[in-house]
């Protein structure tokens, strides 16, 4: 299995030829689901896009302590990818602002991790 992401939508210029034998699962997790003021946690689906993310919290005055060049990298690209496309001397790495996750394990259980709770998914 595989995300059914079409090539085009991807930042890469490498065409994923396993793409063609693997089943292909869509998965349209793009949206930005909140942003709570309070705790300064803006909570999102894997596939929204810096850009996204940027054009929303600059409009409220803000923005992420480590920020992407790219508008086009995926907040789940970023993670998986080991954010290495930005860093910041005083914040580390994208993944290292991200306060949890929640997954879906390959035996279909959901789980969330943060440092405290299935620390060693986190």
């Amino acid at each position: 299995m595989c995300t059914g992401r079409p090539g085009w939508l991807t930042v890469s210029l490498r065409v994923g030829k396993y793409k063609k034998t693997h089943k292909n699962i869509m998965i349209n997790l793009m949206d930005i689901l909140e942003v709570d003021t309070k705790k300064q946690i803006v909570r999102v689906e894997p596939l929204v896009t810096m850009g996204q993310v940027t054009a929303l919290l600059t409009s409220i005055g803000w923005t992420l302590p480590v920020l992407p060049e790219l508008d086009d990298l995926t907040v789940g690209g970023l993670i998986m990818g080991t954010g290495i496309e930005s860093s910041s001397h005083k914040y580390g790495l994208f993944q290292h602002i991200c306060t949890a996750y929640e997954l879906v394990l390959a035996d279909g259980s959901f789980v969330r991790c943060t440092p405290s709770e299935n620390s060693d998914l986190f």
